[in-house]
């Protein structure tokens, strides 16, 4: 057996057993050198049926409550699901709270789960777009969401009439907003929306926020409504060229636009002699140059070397 040194007592020796070693031997003090005898099972902690039985009614009340944890567990997530439906239009307006709507939308199970999150947002939606917080509840959930439950949304922006979309588009928070409808709903839903926006194309591309929502207008919507923004653009290139903002948007337009538009948008700026130099010597204009001379072809190509 492997033992460790025999620790001696005033009667007994009592052999201490190594941490790998199972069996306990006790000896008597007269008889150190005869053969210790082990204790009887009943008399070693931790051995025999009593702790097999024990082992397993330790397992059984552990799985029980891991039970228990589990059903509360869901039960509480319904229960916070509840109020925070029932509390999302005030929360949205909060600084934590709007985080708390988003962390929501983010983990809900289903498309009903969500729609009730945002039940008590219906009819608010103007206002929600222009606040600092409630605007990401917005965003979370046009990105979360399938594009026919974000309809009320497209439907309450168009009760505002058709200017309603440029002064989305010129807003600091609500033209995040603007940007996630068209990005992730269908071009038939945002129709009216991008109708708005052709109007005043050329303000709003020379715009801090308005050339955002155009840029994105011109790769998501549809192929005739670009060719209008486009159209509408061709006289104020002159004007366009000498703006950063704008730039970025004669990019757009020059990458996404069908062929024959894109043959129109070259022409225009190349018979604007100043256009080219002037966009060549800006942090953005630069890009428009880029693209041009990628597009431009043959005589077009010569035409814009000089």
């Amino acid at each position: 057996y492997s033992c460790q040194m025999p620790v001696f007592t005033s009667s007994y020796i009592i052999q201490v057993a190594a941490p790998s070693a199972t069996p306990i031997f006790v000896a008597d003090a007269a008889q150190a050198g005869a053969m210790p005898r082990r204790l009887p099972a009943a008399q070693i902690p931790g051995d025999g049926p009593q702790a097999c039985t024990d082992d397993q009614a330790t397992m059984d009340a552990h799985n029980q409550l891991m039970l228990q944890l589990q059903e509360s567990t869901v039960a509480l997530q319904q229960d916070r699901a509840a109020l925070l439906a029932k509390s999302a239009l005030k929360l949205s307006q909060d600084y934590e709270g709007c985080r708390l709507v988003q962390q929501a939308l983010e983990e809900a199970d289903s498309d009903g789960v969500r729609d009730a999150l945002v039940e008590t947002l219906r009819g608010h939606v103007w206002e929600l777009m222009a606040c600092p917080h409630a605007n990401h509840v917005l965003q979370k959930f046009i990105i979360t969401s399938r594009p026919t439950a974000c309809q009320f949304l497209v439907d309450e922006l168009a009760k505002q009439g058709l200017a309603s979309a440029c002064k989305l588009a010129r807003h600091k928070y609500a033209y995040r907003v603007f940007q996630r409808l068209l990005e992730h709903l269908m071009p038939q839903q945002t129709a009216g929306l991008v109708e708005g926006l052709v109007v005043e194309c050329v303000p709003l591309s020379m715009h801090r926020y308005g050339t955002f929502v155009m840029q994105h207008a011109l790769e998501y919507c549809s192929d005739a409504q670009r060719e209008r923004i486009v159209a509408a653009m061709l006289p104020h290139i002159s004007k366009l060229s000498v703006n950063n903002d704008a730039c970025m948007v004669l990019d757009r337009a020059l990458v996404k636009a069908c062929a024959r538009t894109q043959d129109v948008l070259v022409k225009a700026i190349l018979a604007n002699t100043d256009a080219i130099g002037s966009m060549a010597h800006t942090r953005r204009g630069h890009a428009v140059v880029l693209s041009l001379l990628e597009l431009a072809g043959g005589e077009h190509l010569e035409e814009a070397a000089q």
